[in-house]
């Protein structure tokens, strides 16, 4: 899990059935895990759902033969993912009472709470797992609410990546309401892995998030055994996000994998697609706009 390989041969001509998509050459071209040659730069991002916004600067990386990298890159659904969590109508209970109790700034939150001296309600933060969180900017994002974050990826470049974005967007003294989240290793099909992190928070977790992670078939099966062992039968109260950036285009019937991969959790939960008006501007669930792909968001949840 998280190592794959795609051989090419020389083919016939196969006609107008035959259809590349272009983001496919880029990945097949990408380099050794060695970090020689790597180079690094900083984008920025700004989440407008807090109050004042909240500037993030991200360390991405990427290699000098190659100028994608999937460990490396701010991905579009990922600033998506992060606007909605933030975003003052987000239907998720988790999120929504982070909001609620650090007056729209972003406080902890949960089921469990308590009044302080003050007269405060005081509650437990709420618990989110993002599975491949790449450079971490929806961890950040959770973390600036309140929430106890544990930011997890198959790649040691992004744990390493992860660990950088996290020391100097959310530095120590960055408010008593967050919480620096955690950084580690976790490849999707690895349940003993799973199990040590439910282990590690004590507790099934709230919420598991994740963004533009559905792209390659071969790796569904492992992500979604990931997501039933984090989300299993029976936790009622948790919920799973996922935000995806649709590749294939009108020409192509190749959408239908990606979505046979939500379709698969259909006996076991309850999946809604999330409005458009809560996504960033610009976006409206798959339609296109301009030049910029279109991307859903969906919440599951376990069917009672």
């Amino acid at each position: 899990p998280g190592c794959y390989f795609i051989l090419f041969s020389t083919l016939p001509d196969l006609g107008p059935k035959l259809h590349v998509p272009p983001w496919l050459g880029a990945i097949t071209s990408r380099p050794s895990r060695d970090d020689a040659g790597d180079k690094s730069s900083i984008v920025t991002e700004t989440l407008q759902n807090f109050s004042p916004p909240f500037g993030v600067r991200l360390k991405t990386q990427c290699h000098e033969a190659w100028p994608l990298s999937m460990p490396g890159t701010l991905w579009e659904s990922s600033a998506v993912l992060a606007h909605y969590i933030t975003h003052p109508s987000c239907e998720i209970e988790a999120f929504r009472r982070m909001r609620i109790h650090g007056d729209g700034k972003g406080s902890g939150g949960d089921s469990t709470s308590s009044t302080s001296s003050s007269g405060r309600v005081q509650v437990q933060p709420s618990t989110v797992v993002e599975l491949g969180a790449g450079i971490g900017l929806a961890s950040i994002a959770a973390a600036r609410l309140g929430c106890r974050v544990f930011a997890t990826d198959g790649s040691p470049t992004s744990v390493r990546l992860l660990k950088d974005n996290f020391r100097v967007n959310l530095p120590d003294d960055c408010g008593p309401t967050t919480i620096k989240p955690l950084a580690s290793m976790l490849e999707w099909g690895d349940l003993d892995g799973a199990d040590g992190l439910v282990d590690q928070i004590s507790s099934l977790p709230d919420v598991i998030m994740a963004s533009d992670v559905v792209y390659l078939r071969s790796a569904q099966r492992d992500l979604a055994e990931t997501i039933r062992r984090l989300c299993p039968d029976g936790h009622l109260h948790g919920r799973v996000v996922v935000a995806h950036r649709w590749r294939a285009d009108s020409m192509t019937d190749t959408t239908a994998d990606e979505a046979a991969f939500f379709e698969g959790f259909d006996g076991e939960f309850d999946t809604e697609e999330v409005a458009g008006e809560l996504l960033p501007e610009g976006y409206n669930m798959r339609s296109r706009v301009g030049t910029k792909l279109p991307v859903s968001v969906f919440v599951m949840r376990r069917k009672h």
